[in-house]
């Protein structure tokens, strides 16, 4: 009881991953057949003449051959014709019902494959906890669902039949041909109200099923400390981690290029760009490093935002070497960086002269 209590806080992604590939997810099994019975109120109201006149013919046809023939194997063939034209009528008929009902247990719960609930589990014969599930709350909501659809439905259909009596009592003598669209018409209208009442509860059905489902997956803070230890431990966590680490420092690094003063060459494999603004920088920082790829790299990312690139496979080795990004340029190195500095500041300055 102090475990339930204690689970105040809200499902992690991985516990609803989790859950997802067990099975366990918000669903409402009312709310494929409410919908799908909607459909095929709607669908019946369309076709009810066109199958009229095709049970008609068939009617005929079928009474007509009884009649004047015995019935052997070799004329049975005779009867496949009005039967298919029946099939080929109905068959559409019955798909978008079934397709819509497919519909909405997708829209429900998405595309899952899983054969968690059908391996074996001896907790769902457990005498003890089954018993405790015949008064858990979710079966207690089933119970008043049913009942309270069972009393809607009844009610609705003897309300209907009740002022309906009259015209089904003079049914009789309205004749063959208008007898059928009416008794559909009365079969469609009561079956388009039953729908709309099974919607009704279904909707609300599926929001009990969302808030319990969601209530139920909470979890304690233990388990949300113990969760993450477990995926620091993950090698694969880690690695994912690791990896998208490293592409945020590579983007940024390549990032800072764009602000620096000099890229300093081996001239193939190695590349370090350095930036010094003398109101900025107290000396020289290293603002991104590379070998061989990652070298061409930052030498045309440099290019494209005009960056001098500077050859000296001494110096470049050096600094690749002493330093990592974002540190300023060891002493030892301030006299030949700057005379690169100066190089570059006079190529800067000549430029601007011939404009």
């Amino acid at each position: 009881m102090a475990d339930k209590e204690s689970k105040t806080e809200e499902a992690t992604p991985k516990r609803l991953k989790d859950a997802k590939k067990k099975g366990q997810i918000a669903k409402s099994a009312e709310l494929a057949p409410a919908v799908s019975l909607i459909v095929f109120a709607i669908t019946a109201s369309f076709i009810a003449m066109n199958l009229y006149k095709n049970s008609l013919n068939y009617l005929k046809n079928s009474l007509t051959t009884g009649f004047n023939t015995n019935l052997t194997r070799s004329n049975l063939s005779s009867f496949l014709p009005n039967l298919i034209d029946l099939f080929i009528l109905i068959m559409p008929y019955l798909a978008i019902g079934l397709i819509v009902g497919v519909i909405v247990n997708l829209i429900q719960t998405g595309l899952l494959f899983t054969s968690t609930p059908l391996k074996p589990d001896f907790n769902r014969i457990n005498p003890i906890k089954g018993f405790k599930n015949i008064f858990s709350k979710r079966a207690v909501f089933s119970l008043l669902k049913n009942i309270v659809k069972l009393l809607l439905v009844s009610f609705l259909t003897y309300n209907y039949l009740t002022e309906s009596f009259p015209k089904i009592l003079n049914a009789g003598s309205i004749g063959t041909e208008k007898l059928f669209p009416f008794i559909m018409g009365f079969v469609v209208d009561l079956a388009l109200n039953i729908s709309i009442i099974m919607l009704g509860l279904a909707i609300v059905d599926y929001i009990f099923q969302k808030r319990d489902h969601k209530k139920e997956l909470k979890m304690t803070m233990q388990e949300i400390k113990d969760e993450y230890k477990e995926m620091e431990g993950n090698p694969q966590i880690k690695q994912a981690r690791s990896q998208k680490q490293r592409q945020l420092a590579l983007s940024r690094m390549m990032s800072a290029i764009e602000k620096s003063s000099v890229v300093i060459t081996n001239p193939t494999h190695i590349a370090v760009a350095i930036k010094y603004d003398e109101n900025e920088d107290k000396a020289p920082v290293v603002v991104a490093k590379g070998v061989d790829f990652l070298a061409q790299k930052i030498k045309e990312k440099a290019k494209e935002n005009k960056i001098p690139i500077i050859e000296n496979k001494e110096l470049a080795r050096a600094i690749y070497k002493d330093t990592e990004v974002g540190d300023h340029i060891p002493v030892e190195l301030y006299k030949l960086v700057a005379e690169v500095l100066a190089y570059v500041y006079d190529l800067e300055k000549k430029k601007k002269s011939r404009i």
